[in-house]
């Protein structure tokens, strides 16, 4: 698989983790965030990339910002080690992530 190819998988699966966290959460989903960490200081270690639903409350009223934390943040990481590396298993197919999500709830 390319580079692009593993970036796109990536981009479907925080895409499927980001809708089920809207659904779990009752909110609507507007789409995702990904904030990357400033550029380090010399000597200092790189910041981690933080992950964010983009949403809206259920009547409507506002929209903001949740941070994808636990489970979902741990996935997320991993998925993104493998698309940095091509090593290890790749994220589930869009729908296994849903489908596992739904099973944990």
């Amino acid at each position: 698989m390319t580079p692009k190819q593993r970036q796109a998988a990536f981009d479907r699966y925080f895409t499927a983790l980001a809708r089920k966290a809207s659904e779990r959460l009752g909110l609507g989903y507007l789409g995702t965030i990904r904030k990357l960490a400033p550029p380090p200081l010399p000597g200092e270690p790189a910041g981690t990339t933080r992950y964010y639903l983009n949403a809206v409350a259920g009547d409507g009223s506002r929209s903001g910002l949740v941070e994808l934390g636990g489970g979902a943040d741990a996935a997320l990481r991993r998925a993104e080690r493998w698309v940095s590396t091509g090593e290890g298993a790749a994220p589930p197919a869009a729908g296994g992530a849903r489908a596992k999500l739904k099973r944990k709830v």
